[in-house]
């Protein structure tokens, strides 16, 4: 699909946004409210890309044909290569595939353990953490974010993740000491699952400044396509993107990144983005 919408008229462009959190990782809006919203904001092919989880693919998927909306089942994988944190979407991929599953588990359980770590660490520095009491806590993921930090937040320890980070002083950013799967793994784990892997957000803050950079080493890791549009991508970083997708044959995607109320400036269809601008082909769309 490059440009056309299942025979519509390019007359009849529609709103897109193939980058948005669920509950299901840090974002705060179940699928009903996601859904609600995204018939507000007059959006009709969307793409749900949790951190590390397809766990509410099956219900954005069977809410989508309730409300006459085109869905697009995605993930988006946490990645490491020379110390830095890079996350590749995968669109249109078969959720239960075996191999990515076990990919997305391994993330998940890599995050759980530093949780655990940074809980350990700050139970040494405040008497009103323990790492008792959080083991037994119970996240409420329509706050957003993730368990360890609504628990520091409910200790008045911190207002909000900027806060959170400042709590390690001289330890360090409690992210960076993780070491996710390669790209490459990524990528392969994705194209098993029958889907196109994307390099999300190449203008990202925690990302190599050097963008061009990250794109050529990704793409000779096999990325398939780029998020061109996206709001941490300057004009200038949108603009290299779309040469180098026209150049290289490259998918061009882009989404809000919305996780609902959890991050302020990631709002739902912002930037405004329409099919015509995109190239989908090969991405499986229900």
């Amino acid at each position: 699909m490059n440009g056309t919408f299942y025979g519509e008229r390019k007359s009849d462009d529609i709103k897109v946004d193939l980058h948005i959190h669920t509950t299901a990782s840090d974002g705060t809006w179940r699928p009903k409210t996601l859904l609600e919203k995204l018939v507000s904001a007059g959006i009709k092919l969307f793409a749900v890309t949790d951190h590390d989880t397809t766990e509410n693919l099956a219900e954005a998927a069977a809410l989508a044909e309730e409300y006459g909306l085109k869905f697009i089942n995605g993930v988006e994988v946490n990645t490491t290569y020379k110390n830095h944190n890079y996350h590749i979407l995968g669109l249109g991929i078969q959720p239960e595939n075996e191999e990515l599953q076990r990919l997305l588990e391994r993330n998940r359980q890599l995050m759980e353990e530093k949780d655990d770590e940074s809980i350990k660490y700050l139970e040494r520095k405040y008497p009103v953490v323990s790492f008792e009491e959080y083991k037994e806590y119970k996240n409420n993921p329509e706050r957003g974010g993730w368990k360890a930090l609504n628990y520091l937040i409910d200790k008045k320890l911190c207002r909000n993740y900027k806060d959170f980070f400042n709590l390690f002083g001289d330890w360090g950013n409690p992210f960076e000491k993780l070491e996710f799967v390669s790209p490459g793994e990524a990528i392969r784990a994705i194209c098993m699952a029958g889907g196109v892997p994307v390099l999300a957000h190449p203008g990202a803050s925690f990302y190599d400044k050097d963008f061009k950079a990250v794109i050529a080493f990704m793409i000779s890791e096999g990325i398939r396509g780029i998020e061109c549009y996206h709001p941490e991508n300057s004009p200038e970083i949108t603009r290299y993107c779309l040469e180098i997708c026209k150049s290289n044959n490259l998918l061009v995607t882009g989404g809000s990144d919305c996780h609902g109320e959890f991050l302020s400036g990631r709002c739902l269809g912002v930037p405004d983005i329409r099919l015509s601008q995109l190239r989908l082909a090969g991405v499986k769309i229900y």
